[in-house]
């Protein structure tokens, strides 16, 4: 707000009372304070001017009669005495300048300047003498003299004379006069009175408190001088930086003018470490505020006017003078050189300084002596990048101690800069030549080559990120920006990381080499190896963090708060003022960030890659774990793109590292042997890998174990005989070491390699008793299994049982073998019968005791077995219905002789009615276990439905014309022929008789034109009168009139074989009358699945076959896949003529089937599917075990490649040779069944039957794995018995013979 303007009358009231002299001091002092309140500025000129010596005397009257040093009332009055003489240098500069009053205005200030005075009297009296004396310096009338007193303002100041700067000030003060005072400097060094009592530190808070405002009031002050011309301000401003620059600085710096910088003469100063100062040092304060003051100054234009806009003009004043003068220009530069030598208690001037030369060198701002052409930008760039790298040569590095998080924070800024100015100020707005990059490079090799082989927690801290600055920027110049830098940067980088002690270097080059490789693989394949997610990420850290460093960058001066002019402290070194940044490396993936696409030069890749991946050695640095893992995921990452030369070219360096070393590359070793398929390495590479492979093994090494079982048929073959030598050994030491626990992956291999191994079923059955995880109990179960029947090893079965069912996981392992071992059957049922029986007797649990005893059922219904009433008297004893109906109705004993098993499934061929009431001309009859039907229609079916399943018989007449007997009637002829012999009457036939057949009727030959019906039958013959007459029948007209009439009723002949069968069969007791929905009861039951059903997917994967559709389009597939489906069931077609099961199937699809005892099995084939990929996989997609032939060697076929969420089970197929076949196992969830388990090697021939065997056994544990599953024939159990038979209900007899027989009377 603007003063309000008095009224003339009062104007001239004040200035009447203020120049009358004869008034009090203190009255003219108000009324001079209301005048200059009230007028304009130059009003306030005028009036001084013309009242000049009424003012003077005012000051000289209040400053000279009063007491300043000691009494309070008299320094009031002093002090406004100095506000009085203030006004009159401030309006009235060119009067001063002029020389007006000078010794005058000099033994005033030399009063309140006096060293013994109140602090703030003497501060106001600095801040004046600053005013009076640049008033003089600007009209060129500033005296040596007075430079002496401008130096020695500040008590205990260093001097290099060694004079006391309080000494020198009160020998002027005390002084007569100009002449007096020049002829004390020139009797030499003043004699110091400081007082003893003031220790050092004391001194140097002094110095502190009084430096930072003389410092402040150098630039504050200029600003407040009201000169007539504005042009004086600058000169102001250029002679107080000339005086500072040659009283103080000149003073602390000793060699500011011999080697300083000079950035226009190309002169960067030389290289001096100097010895450390203490931090209470006179000389290292004084360095701290002129450095902070200077760079203050330089940064003043990207400062935020956050506080008075007097002190930001001033700021912008004396920058223009201080680039406007080339020595000054040097000066400041040079100073912040020092800054990077500064105690690290500095650490906030050096930390600002580091800001100031980061924005100069990032070219966000343009120094004006680069603006203005004089100084060249690769010339300027060079001088920054020197200055800020000078930071590590300084001697408290060392020595940091408790200010190790300082020394950090700054070295974190310093190589953050360099990163931005090689990473992200890509379009810079002056480019720099491809020297400043060798130059830059050269000077950051050499201060990592310094501090990192050290070993103190400074180099702890920083020696990551030197790695990740020297690493970065090389590959980004030489890939990125495409400029040609010397080939020795690279051999300085490597010689950095050969001398690092440090183990994050060796993790921050992996992790560069992993960006880089990403960066190779893009423009080499076409191929991001990072997700888009990762990607995003890394771009919006490097963004955020790139915007971090240039908003602190520019905030720096912002951090600077105007302070009050009443403060009596000033900001310290250690200020909480000063900038704060978290000890922690801006360190972004910078390379990752500015490679996007694959635009760049293929070549400079290959060449920055192979560079860096060479960088750690992993031979016998102390981070050859870390470069060995590193190189082992680069191999990875390159053969998922098929990139193998490169992947063979590190696989080299792998096979030579120290055998201590050697277990951790094996997955990249394997990994390279797994993918000889798609491209081989070379023979001497794969050689040396399987040699490393078996030194591992001779050393007893676990790790290398999981990488043989990955090995193709051809490998193992080579390490097999080695490893089988060691592997027996390994597991006995695993299983005498302390834990006592066996390692998965030797018995898994030891299990691949079992049939090459003579004694392998006492290892193994060693194994399992030891062993107590559940894991290794079933792999070794299913090895026996497999073993077993491979070898069909009969004797060995009940063994094994022995000892399994010791285990303390006897109760899962016992089904499981059983299961595994059902194949054996075909070789020596009874003895798997003894086997089954033992297991049965030990098993509590009834759904798994269930699961024996049907096979126990299958092995009785398909071989005739002697344990038959033992199987029998068990299955009763557990009242399973429906075993017990496997082993009657099935074993061929009731009611009539038993199907095969492939017509177990048979059909009626009577339609049904719609109605579902029951057929007039059907007779059932209730058997207890089983319903029988009689359909008394013209095809006379008989159907048995029991609680097995349902089987048709269609009863016929078996025609077959009678033949003559040739032989006896020729013999009974020849006797006859022979007559009547003398004794031998009483011999019957063998005796002389005449032929038996004379006594016998003839019928009488027709005559020609007659026929038989015109013949009596008994003319001729009184034996057929004899019969009729003693008939019992009533006789019948006899005429040929009746053979044209159609008698009332003729028997069938079958109804007539029926009634024969019936009653020998006994069904006319159980006739049943049923209720009129009985037939869709049956038709429940019929639907009611007989025996256990499983449908399961074979997949057939060509070459290069790696999605759905390619894989489902299929329709044809190669030989070896078409025996493997050939010997999986015989092959049906669903429709008519297939009875069985047909797993959703549409008619006319071919598809393998096979059937047993207890279950059925139709194989879904996707080459024999018909319709589109759409169409084949709802049926493939809705299986719950999945077999998948591969012949893809590029890619391995996992869930993913056909995703379904109801493949519970998937066994993977692969060709590792021409007749091995290696089987991988996936399960969903936790199940155990055999007999192949992963990783197992069978040959081709025995595929298709242990396959088969496996998925059925596959499905079985999914459904078991449910609670609520039961076998299907339970649930046809309840229908049975509960739908069906309940429902029949008893006739009389009767009306049992009368439903039965009266169709036939």
């Amino acid at each position: 707000m603007f003063a309000r303007k008095g009224k003339s009358s009062d104007v001239q009231a004040s200035i009447s009372r203020f120049t009358d002299l004869n008034r009090d001091c203190v009255s003219r002092v108000k009324h001079l304070k209301i005048l200059l309140d009230t007028l304009t500025t130059n009003e306030k000129r005028q009036l001084l001017d013309e009242h000049s010596f009424e003012t003077f005397h005012l000051v000289d009257e209040l400053l000279l009669v009063n007491d300043v040093s000691s009494q309070i009332d008299s320094a009031i009055e002093a002090e406004s005495g100095l506000w009085t003489l203030e006004q009159v240098l401030c309006l009235a500069p060119e009067l001063v300048g002029s020389g007006w009053q000078r010794h005058a205005i000099e033994s005033l200030l030399k009063k309140a300047v006096y060293p013994k005075n109140l602090m703030a009297v003497r501060k106001i009296a600095i801040r004046l003498f600053l005013v009076f004396y640049q008033c003089l310096g600007v009209y060129g009338k500033a005296t040596p003299d007075l430079d002496r007193v401008f130096q020695c303002l500040l008590p205990f100041f260093p001097l290099r004379s060694g004079e006391n700067a309080e000494d020198v000030l009160n020998e002027y003060c005390q002084s007569s006069g100009t002449g007096d005072w020049c002829e004390r400097l020139r009797n030499g060094p003043i004699k110091s009175t400081a007082s003893p009592s003031q220790t050092s530190k004391e001194r140097a808070q002094m110095l502190q408190v009084y430096l930072d405002k003389f410092l402040e009031y150098c630039t504050r002050e200029t600003v407040r001088i009201e000169w007539n011309d504005e042009g004086k301000r600058q000169e102001c401003a250029r002679f107080i930086i000339d005086k500072v620059i040659k009283l103080y600085m000149g003073e602390c710096f000793a060699e500011l003018e011999s080697n300083g910088v000079d950035v226009f003469g190309g002169w960067e100063g030389a290289d001096e470490t100097g010895e450390p100062l203490d931090t209470a040092d006179p000389v290292v304060i004084a360095r701290y505020w002129l450095i902070r003051w200077i760079n203050n100054i330089a940064s003043a234009t990207h400062t935020a006017p956050n506080g008075p806009q007097t002190a930001h003009a001033s700021l912008l004043l004396y920058r223009n003078a201080l680039f406007s003068s080339q020595k000054a220009t040097n000066v400041a530069l040079t100073l912040m050189r020092e800054a990077m030598k500064l105690p690290l208690a500095c650490s906030n001037v050096t930390h600002k300084v580091v800001n100031v030369l980061s924005a100069w060198l990032l070219q966000f701002e343009i120094p004006p002596f680069v603006a203005s052409g004089e100084v060249s930008i690769e010339r300027c760039s060079l001088l920054l990048a020197n200055i800020l790298l000078s930071f590590f040569h300084s001697p408290y590095l060392s020595q940091c101690r408790e200010r190790h998080s300082s020394a950090v924070s700054i070295a974190f800024a310093i190589l953050t800069s360099c990163k931005q100015l090689v990473a992200h100020r890509i379009q810079l707005p002056k480019p720099l030549p491809q020297k400043f990059w060798s130059e830059l490079m050269t000077g950051l090799c050499a201060c990592a080559s310094k501090i990192c082989h050290q070993s103190d927690v400074f180099s702890q801290h920083v020696s990551a990120a030197f790695t990740s600055t020297l690493i970065s920027n090389v590959v980004i110049i030489k890939a990125v920006r495409r400029i040609v830098i010397d080939e020795e940067v690279w051999d300085e980088v490597h010689e950095v990381m050969k001398k690092g002690a440090w183990t994050s270097m060796a993790e921050q080059w992996a992790a560069i080499v992993n960006s880089v490789t990403r960066a190779l693989i893009l423009h080499l394949a076409h191929v991001d190896i990072f997700s888009r997610e990762e990607a995003l990420r890394k771009a919006t850290e490097s963004s955020q963090n790139s915007v971090a460093r240039r908003q602190a960058i520019e905030s720096v001066a912002a951090m600077e708060e105007a302070r009050k002019e009443s403060s009596e402290g000033g900001d310290s070194i250690s200020s909480s003022n000063a900038i704060t940044e978290d000890n922690v490396f801006h360190d972004t993936d910078d390379i990752t960030n500015a490679v996007t696409s694959w635009s760049g030069d293929k070549l400079a890749w290959l060449q920055a890659w192979r560079r860096v991946i060479s960088l750690v050695d992993p031979y016998t640095n102390a981070s050859a774990h870390i470069a060995i893992d590193c190189t082992s995921q680069t191999i990875k990452n390159l053969l998922s793109v098929n990139l193998h030369p490169l992947a063979h070219w590190l696989a080299c360096r792998l096979v030579t590292v120290p055998p201590i070393l050697l277990p951790r590359c094996v997955p990249a070793l394997s990994a390279i042997l797994n993918e000889t398929w798609v491209r081989r390495p070379p023979p001497l590479l794969s050689a040396n890998i399987l040699l490393c492979f078996i030194r591992l093994m001779q050393s007893k090494e676990q790790l290398v174990v999981p990488a043989i079982c990955g090995l193709s048929a051809h490998e193992l073959s080579i390490v097999a005989p080695r490893a089988l030598e060691h592997l027996p050994k390994m597991l006995s030491n695993s299983k005498n070491s302390k834990d006592g626990k066996v390692s998965a992956n030797s018995l898994k291999l030891f299990s691949m390699l079992a049939s090459s191994y003579p004694g392998a079923e006492q290892v193994l059955l060693d194994q399992l008793v030891n062993t107590e995880a559940s894991e290794n109990a079933v792999v070794i179960v299913n090895t026996l299994a497999m073993l077993i029947v491979q070898r069909a090893q009969i004797d060995l079965v009940i063994t094994a049982m022995k000892v399994i069912e010791t285990h303390q996981f006897a109760m899962r392992l016992i089904p499981l073998f059983c299961s595994s071992i059902a194949s054996l059957a075909q070789f020596s049922s009874t003895t798997l019968l003894q086997a089954l029986l033992r297991a049965a007797s030990l098993l509590r649990d009834e759904r798994t005791r269930t699961e024996v005893e049907w096979q126990m059922t299958k092995l009785c219904v398909q071989w005739p077995q002697p344990q038959l009433p033992l199987v029998v008297r068990g299955i009763l004893a557990d009242r399973h219905m429906v075993l017990q109906g496997e082993l009657v109705s099935l074993g061929g004993q009731y009611p009539m002789r038993g199907f095969e098993v492939s017509s177990w499934n048979s059909i009626e061929s009577t339609p049904k009615t719609s109605s579902g009431a029951p057929d007039e001309k059907t007779v059932y009859v209730n058997r207890n276990s089983a319903i029988v039907s009689i359909s008394r229609k013209e095809s006379c079916e008989v159907t048995c439905r029991t609680v097995v399943g349902r089987h048709v018989w269609e009863l016929d007449t078996h025609d077959e014309k009678k033949k003559t007997a040739v032989n006896v009637t020729n013999w009974l002829r020849k006797e006859a022929l022979k007559g009547k012999r003398p004794g031998r009457e009483s011999q019957g036939i063998l005796g002389a008789m005449d032929d038996p057949f004379d006594e016998l009727p003839e019928v009488r030959a027709p005559s020609a034109g007659s026929s038989y019906s015109d013949a009596s039958p008994i003319e001729g013959s009184a034996q057929f009168a004899s019969m009729i007459e003693t008939s019992r029948r009533q006789p019948q007209p006899i005429g040929s009139h009746l053979q044209h009439e159609v008698p009332a009723f003729t028997p069938n002949s079958k109804l007539l074989e029926w009634r024969s069968l019936s009653a020998s069969l006994g069904f006319v007791p159980a006739v049943s009358s049923v209720h009129s929905n009985f037939q869709r009861d049956l038709k429940h039951l019929d639907q009611t699945s007989s025996r256990e059903v499983h449908k399961v997917a074979v997949i057939y994967v060509g070459e290069g076959q790696e999605d759905r559709s390619s894989i489902l389009s299929n329709v044809v597939a190669s030989p070896q896949f078409d025996e493997f489906t050939s010997e999986l069931g015989w092959e049906i077609k669903i429709g008519r003529g297939h009875d069985g099961y047909s797993g959703g199937l549409p008619v006319e699809t071919r598809a393998p089937y096979y059937a047993d005892a207890e279950s059925e099995v139709i194989f879904h084939v996707s080459t024999m599917l018909n319709g589109d990929v759409q169409q084949k996989w709802k049926h493939i997609g809705n299986d719950e075990v999945h077999v998948v032939w591969t012949e893809n060697n590029r890619k391995t076929y996992t869930r993913e490649t056909i995703a379904t969420k109801f493949c519970d089970v998937l066994i993977v197929l692969e060709h590792v040779g021409d007749k091995m076949v290696r089987v991988r196992v996936d399960t969903a969830s936790a199940l155990e069944f055999g007999p192949l388990f992963d990783g197992a090697l069978i040959s081709m021939s025995e595929l298709a039957q242990l396959v088969r065997l496996t998925v059925i056994n596959a499905s079985r544990a999914y459904r078991l794995a449910r609670v609520e599953h039961s076998r299907p024939l339970r649930h046809r159990e309840e229908v049975f018995c509960k739908e069906a038979l309940a429902h029949m209900r008893p006739m009389a007899l009767a009306q049992s013979i009368s439903h039965l027989y009266v169709p036939t009377i």
